[in-house]
């Protein structure tokens, strides 16, 4: 998992630099730019926060103890909130239907980097 997981994050980052790219080169799309990199981070930290979670509770279960409970959607949920706040109270800075569709993208990334993967293996 950890393999799958570190070309994910190869994946996002190279998502991350052609929307620096983008900004550089087209200035007319900054704010669309600026909120797809935002987005991006939202949607970077949910997948670290549902990494974190994943191995809490794989160890949990291999060690046959109590599950820990925890606020897992809920963190990821307030995360995305929290971006779409800012996109929403700077709009001149960041596009919010771009905050949002960017806020989604990592769960695609992971799975063509799973699939990639399993197709090597």
């Amino acid at each position: 998992m950890d393999n799958i997981f570190k070309s994910a994050m190869r994946g996002a980052l190279f998502f991350a630099a052609a929307c620096l790219l983008l900004w550089g080169i087209v200035p007319e799309w900054k704010s669309v730019c600026a909120g797809l990199l935002l987005g991006a981070f939202a949607s970077f930290m949910n997948a670290l926060l549902l990494r974190r979670r994943v191995e809490i509770v794989g160890q949990a279960m291999a060690n046959r103890g109590m599950r820990k409970m925890g606020l897992g959607l809920g963190s990821r949920i307030a995360m995305v909130l929290c971006v779409a706040m800012v996109a929403y109270k700077y709009p001149e800075t960041f596009n919010l239907p771009a905050t949002l569709a960017a806020s989604m993208v990592m769960p695609f990334i992971l799975l063509v980097s799973a699939f990639l993967h399993h197709k090597r293996h």
